[in-house]
């Protein structure tokens, strides 16, 4: 079988920063994997690497066999990867209900000469988007906020529709890079609650990065730490949880 995604002796140089260094991991296809580690460790950095908005200075990126290394995010995304975003405060001008249909592009059923042109076949096109973007927002009972500007919604709403927006594509790999950061504890146990479901019903592999342990812990069968850029430990969740050299990372 091949592996959903595989990172081999992958450094990334941002200025004077190794953010990554020398990192081989490799991601099962259907997985559920955490990724860990103190402030500064690379997690989003490995994220930004997976889907095609940061390229390695030395290694290799390889989605579903094929090398991605030096591969714009478009082409990442058609090949099936979904990314939520760490912060969503920038984004501003569109609703709720449309940054949430931005993630059917990749299923979008006509193309964009029908969109720009208006044509029958365009609409139909932008109904159906809606629609499916609705369902998701009426499913987190969120559909009083589809026409509020995103930059007027609530924090943990504005979280929660990023993250919709990241699932509603049906990615064969889906990175969420920090989904609770920022919710309250009613917040993420809903959220925990909604990605439970989620994970249980989709053959999707998994990239979480979060650093409310509790929370990977509930969701990932398996974790990888990072530390300063470096592959600290990777395998089953409680094991690299437990591991003393991961610990000394979060304590110091």
């Amino acid at each position: 079988m091949v592996n959903a995604v595989e990172l081999s002796e992958v450094s990334v140089q941002l200025g004077n920063v190794l953010a990554l260094d020398a990192v081989s991991v490799t991601f099962e296809q259907g997985a559920r994997v955490g990724v860990v580690g103190p402030n500064g460790a690379g997690k989003t950095t490995l994220a930004n690497v997976v889907s095609g908005y940061y390229h390695p200075s030395e290694g290799r990126v390889i989605v579903h066999g094929t090398d991605v290394t030096r591969a714009v995010p478009a082409r990442i995304a058609q090949l099936g990867v979904g990314r939520s975003l760490q912060s969503v405060g920038r984004v501003q001008g569109i609703t709720a209900l449309q940054f949430v249909a931005l993630g059917l592009e990749t299923r979008w059923p006509v193309g964009l000469v029908h969109t720009v042109l208006g044509t029958p076949a365009g609409r139909r096109a932008e109904r159906w988007a809606r629609a499916e973007a609705m369902s998701l927002l009426e499913e987190m009972d969120l559909a009083r906020y589809a026409q509020v500007a995103l930059e007027d919604c609530p924090y943990g709403v504005r979280k929660y529709v990023d993250v919709l927006r990241t699932l509603v594509g049906l990615a064969r790999v889906i990175v969420l890079d920090e989904p609770t950061s920022g919710l309250s504890e009613d917040e993420r146990s809903e959220m925990h609650d909604f990605l439970a479901r989620w994970t249980s019903e989709s053959p999707t592999t998994l990239l979480l990065i979060d650093h409310d342990v509790g929370f990977v812990r509930g969701l990932c069968s398996r974790s990888v730490a990072l530390d300063a850029g470096k592959l600290v430990a990777a395998g089953a969740t409680d094991e690299v949880l437990t591991d003393p050299r991961v610990i000394r990372c979060f304590t110091g």
